[in-house]
Formats: structure tokens, sequence, C-alpha cells
């Protein structure tokens, strides 16, 4: 399960930038950005903090981000309606 700024994402969620903001399953999101996952620890953490990782991209634009280890998430359901007939189009 994955979730930013506490939205859940679906495996329809689309993510797309609106200026300033992110539009993640049409809401408005603003930064800071707190991207929650759940799963292999081992696998996200190194998978994001491995050389050439995610955290080395950001790292390079002067973006910075930390990441926290923890062992008690919540990651919300997602409350939206989902309408398969879009993905179809």
């Amino acid at each position: 399960a994955i979730s930013i700024n506490d939205e859940r994402i679906i495996n329809t969620t689309s993510i797309t930038c609106d200026g300033n903001v992110i539009l993640i399953n049409d809401n408005k999101i603003s930064s800071p950005f707190v991207i929650k996952a759940i799963g292999s620890q081992a696998a996200i953490i190194g998978g994001v903090q491995r050389p050439g990782g995610y955290l080395d991209y950001l790292d390079r634009y002067g973006l910075v981000a930390n990441v926290e280890q923890q062992d008690d998430i919540t990651i919300y359901k997602y409350n939206g309606i989902i309408d398969y007939t879009k993905l179809e189009e």
C-alpha cells in the first residue's frame, strides 16, 4: 500500500503536475510531500537509498528528502469511485 500526503494510490491513480501542486485522484496536493509505503522495509529502503537511486536523483536537483523507517504506519483506504469503463477508452 502507498499513499502521498494521505491520498491512497491505487491501480487507476494518475498523478499530474498542476503548477506548484500535484493532482492525485483529482485532489490537489502540495509540498511537503509525505510518501508512505507498507512492504518489505529492506526492499523499500534499499531501493530508494541505493547509489543511483531515487534519493540520488533528487539530490542532484537540490531537493531534500528524508527516509524514516517505522513499524506502525496507517494508510487509509481509497474512498473514491473506481470507474473501470474509463480504462477502456
